[in-house]
């Protein structure tokens, strides 16, 4: 009954966590103006487990005209606070019942979930007038194209309890794998251990960044999106493309191009590779001479390295689907898709992770070194 109350604590835990992190990444994006914060907070948590919100609204005046609206986005920022905050618990101090604690969080996880997911329903008061396109954009020569709406009007919102429900357990479940291949394998406790640091000073210095050159609302989106942002950013740099599409007869509102990759980004994807090869590198108790250490580093590091490139792009993608319904009929007005290629973010990280494997190993042989001749 003890493991099963940690487990339940555990389950608890990260609910909060998450819901904390959703909560203040919304207050910073100033969410709270078009609806009640409580309730899109609840639904940014519901997303964060692959939940899909659907919203709908009718204009005043009578007209038998209906806008409906999908969104489907995973805010991996709150998505990796409870996944965290779940794991460490499940861990804390003990590694005999991890897996009986497990069970129960990967039961109660889901049924929070679904509370949640109730909850995230409320109205949302959009501004005057949703427009699309504008000068250069659609309707070059008849001004900017103009939803069948007019005056400001309130859409109601849901998330669908299913899929939440669904992607609570799946997600439960891999914590509860990891957890137990940390009490296993002491190599994978000494890398994620080597992590933790590294992953933090980034999370803090991506904020502190976004809040100095772009405000409180830019520091909200890096809080709720930051693991999206740094993998877009060195899949950029490493050459893979992100693809904006988009459909409809507002589709001309974005350009249906990839986005530009390589320039500068190259040189941000080499520093976030590399400090994570060497922070990992530091952490590891490696036989042999120099180069025979970095190529057996670099020959883990790489598929590692591929593998998590490759999951957060799947996680990453994002949908949005806008149609309007009047008299028996639906039109769809506007869809956008934002993805990557998953096989092409393998390949590159392969690529960059066995040189930047191969590198850190190097560099903290040469730290190591250095440390020993200023000790002596």
């Amino acid at each position: 009954m003890r493991e099963a109350g940690r487990g339940l604590l555990a389950a608890a835990a990260a609910l909060l966590a998450m819901a904390g992190v959703a909560a203040a990444g919304l207050a910073l994006l100033g969410a709270g103006r078009f609806g009640g914060l409580g309730a899109l907070t609840a639904a940014a948590v519901a997303l964060a487990v692959g939940g899909s919100t659907e919203a709908g609204a009718t204009p005043a005046g009578g007209l038998p005209i209906a806008v409906r609206g999908g969104l489907e986005v995973l805010p991996l920022g709150v998505s990796l606070a409870g996944a965290v905050v779940l794991g460490s618990l499940l861990l804390w101090r003990r590694e005999a019942g991890v897996l009986v604690r497990g069970a129960v969080a990967a039961v109660a996880l889901p049924v929070g979930l679904a509370v949640i997911a109730l909850l995230a329903r409320g109205t949302l008061t959009m501004p005057d007038g949703v427009t699309a396109g504008g000068a250069g954009g659609c309707g070059r020569a008849a001004g900017p194209a103009r939803l069948p709406l007019s005056g400001r009007f309130d859409a109601g919102f849901s998330v669908a309890v299913g899929p939440a429900v669904v992607g609570a357990a799946a997600g439960a479940l891999v914590v509860v794998a990891v957890c137990w291949l940390v009490t296993r394998f002491p190599a994978v406790a000494t890398g994620l251990r080597a992590a933790r640091w590294p992953a933090a000073g980034l999370a803090v210095l991506g904020l502190t960044v976004a809040w100095a050159f772009g405000g409180a609302a830019a520091a909200g989106g890096v809080l709720l999106a930051l693991p999206q942002l740094v993998c877009g950013a060195v899949l950029l740099g490493l050459g893979v493309p992100w693809t904006i599409s988009s459909s409809g007869v507002f589709s001309c509102a974005l350009p249906a191009a990839p986005v530009s990759t390589g320039g500068p980004l190259l040189g941000l994807s080499a520093v976030v590779l590399l400090g994570w090869g060497l922070a990992l590198a530091a952490g590891r108790r490696r036989p042999g001479g120099p180069l025979r250490r970095a190529a057996a580093f670099a020959g883990w590091f790489a598929p590692a390295t591929g593998a998590v490139l490759a999951v957060v792009t799947l996680l990453s993608r994002i949908s949005v689907d806008v149609t309007v319904g009047a008299f028996g009929l639906s039109l769809p007005v506007f869809a956008a898709r934002l993805t990557a290629n998953p096989l092409l973010a393998v390949v590159a990280g392969l690529a960059g992770g066995a040189v930047a494997g191969f590198a850190g190993s190097l560099l903290a042989d040469g730290i190591s070194v250095s440390s020993r001749v200023w000790k002596r």
